[in-house]
């Protein structure tokens, strides 16, 4: 009786070994995959805004004379943005100048001190020679008191034509709106003849993008991994990647969400990140 070899044996073992390596690779990926996930789900979405946005208003009634700005110019700090009619203050400053210069009233009262001075300065001589009475000493007394008065009174006034001048020339300037920082015209609300009330006295949207803020909703557990000043890399919409240090952290939790907005601040000199896109962050 002859023995037949059992050939099975090395192709069942091939299968086995290949059965092992798939099953690895199929174990590699799923780990893969949750590692990814895991990532993506440490991954925040969030949105940039610009460091500063102001509606920049006046408190000034009046038409506008003039716009100096367009929709996405620069502005620097101080620089005007619009003119308001200022015909009438400008008249009322020359006026004031006028008044502010006026010393009539001054030197008549400091001559008149003067000869009062000089009456009782006689008077006190005519009285060591016997030849003055007591009451016209009191008379030149009382009427060197008046002159006196009257000096004191002008100075008064001409400090306060001052005052006035001065107001004047500060109700002139109001007349003409500048921008509180360097930043971009987002949006002009009126132009030229529009009319600025108290109840619409919106001229332009400024905003500040040469630095940007970085928002995010983080949960209330996770707030141990941020601390003012701290670094944080962020994704942007276009998938380039930039440093933001955190610059604020709320100091309450959302009721309903359970998050806390924290802010991240972004340097942005040469102004090429842009405000309003999204972007988020991973930690």
């Amino acid at each position: 009786m002859k023995l037949i070899p059992n050939t099975d044996g090395p192709i069942l073992l091939k299968r086995s070994r290949i059965f092992l390596l798939t099953v690895i690779t199929m174990l590699m990926g799923q780990c893969a995959t949750t590692l990814a996930q895991s990532e993506q789900s440490d991954a925040i979405d969030g949105f940039i805004a610009p460091f500063r946005s102001i509606e920049l208003s006046s408190d000034e009634a009046g038409a506008i004379a003039e716009l100096t700005v367009e929709e996405g110019d620069l502005v620097e700090t101080g620089g005007t943005v619009a003119k308001l009619d200022d015909r009438v203050q400008e008249l009322q400053v020359e006026i004031a100048e006028e008044l502010a210069q006026t010393t009539s009233q001054l030197i008549a009262a400091n001559q008149l001190l003067e000869k009062r001075k000089e009456i009782s300065r006689r008077l006190d001589e005519l009285k060591q020679r016997g030849h003055a009475s007591q009451s016209e000493i009191i008379r030149a007394e009382m009427e060197l008191s008046i002159a006196q008065a009257k000096v004191l009174a002008a100075k008064e006034e001409k400090a306060v034509r001052e005052i006035e001048l001065r107001r004047a020339e500060v109700q002139l300037d109001r007349r003409t709106i500048s921008s509180p920082f360097d930043g971009i015209v987002a949006k002009i609300h009126r132009r030229e003849g529009e009319f600025l009330s108290p109840l619409h006295p919106e001229v332009a949207t400024i905003i500040q993008v040469d630095k940007l803020l970085a928002s995010f909703a983080i949960m209330s557990d996770q707030l141990d991994r941020f601390e003012i000043n701290q670094e944080h890399t962020i994704r942007l919409e276009n998938g380039s990647l930039v440093k933001g240090s955190v610059y604020r952290i709320g100091v309450e939790t959302d009721s309903q969400s359970g998050t806390v907005d924290i802010k991240l601040l972004i340097q942005n000199p040469t102004m090429k990140l842009r405000s309003g896109e999204s972007c988020s962050l991973s930690f």
